[in-house]
């Protein structure tokens, strides 16, 4: 019996590709395209540059990006209510706004004027002053003659 060729029968056996660092999800992208949050990641930086540089990018293309958007029917619909009903609310605050400022202003200075002095209460506030109910003038109390 030979003992070396059962050494090399259970020896392992390397690949020549090495394995996976990362595990993808089927149906995503090769392994050398980068997935979409690694795009992001690296063109974040550039979206939000200091000004030293140039315009941030986000003012340049945005524009571009809003006119292609509004080209799609249905995103041109919804854009156009939702600017019609923000002009709406825009307006109805400044309506409010006018109508309310004379009462607010009146109540301010109202809040604000000097409180005049008050009258010195009576002793007994409560208290009736007796009535006669003799006749004005007469000596003797009315019914007794």
């Amino acid at each position: 019996m030979d003992t070396t060729a059962a050494r090399f029968t259970h020896a392992s056996t390397r690949s020549a590709t090495p394995p996976p660092t990362a595990s993808r999800p089927p149906g995503s992208a090769s392994a050398g395209r980068p997935t979409w949050s690694e795009v992001f990641a690296q063109t974040e930086p550039l979206i939000g540059a200091a000004a030293f540089f140039g315009p941030p990018i986000i003012y340049v293309l945005g524009p571009w990006l809003l006119l292609a958007l509004l080209l799609i029917g249905p995103f041109a619909l919804i854009f156009t209510l939702l600017l019609v009903l923000a002009v709406a609310a825009g307006l109805l605050a400044m309506f409010v706004a006018v109508i309310a400022s004379p009462y607010l202003l009146i109540r301010h200075l109202h809040a604000h004027r000097p409180v005049p002095a008050k009258l010195p209460a009576p002793l007994h506030p409560f208290r009736k002053p007796r009535v006669s109910s003799g006749r004005l003038g007469s000596p003797q109390p009315k019914g007794v003659s």
